[in-house]
C-alpha cells in the first residue's frame, strides 16, 4: 500500500507528545511494508505541516502538538538540530580546507 494521504495521517495521530506513535506503528496501521518506512513517512508529515498542519516528532514518534508548551519545545529542538547541522558544516569546510596532499 502506498504511502497515507495527509487527511489519513493526520486522523491516525494522537494529540500530546506523550501520545507519539512510531513511524514502525504507522506503517503498521496503513498495511505498508515495515521495510524502509521511516523516510517516506517523515516526508509526508513534512508535506502536512506544509499544509497547515501541527505535527512534532521526539525519539518516540509523531503526534499532533497540543499546546505552545509542545509547540515551544518541538520548535526549540528543531533549531537545536539546526545549529548541530550548521557545525557540523563548518567543521568540514574547515577540514576540507586544512587537508593535507
Amino acid at each position: 500500500m502506498p504511502i497515507p494521504t495527509i487527511h489519513q495521517l493526520v486522523g491516525f495521530l494522537q494529540t500530546g507528545k506523550q501520545n507519539a506513535i512510531t513511524a514502525r506503528e504507522i506503517a503498521e496501521h496503513f498495511n505498508i511494508s515495515d521495510g524502509a518506512v521511516e523516510v517516506p513517512i517523515r516526508d509526508a508529515f513534512r508535506d502536512a505541516i506544509e499544509n497547515g498542519e501541527l505535527i512534532g516528532s521526539t525519539n518516540q514518534g509523531f503526534f499532533l502538538i497540543a499546546n505552545e508548551a509542545e509547540h515551544l519545545e518541538y520548535i526549540r529542538s528543531l533549531e537545536s538540530r539546526r545549529d548541530e547541522i550548521g557545525n557540523r558544516i563548518d567543521h568540514l569546510t574547515n577540514n576540507w580546507n586544512n587537508r593535507r596532499h
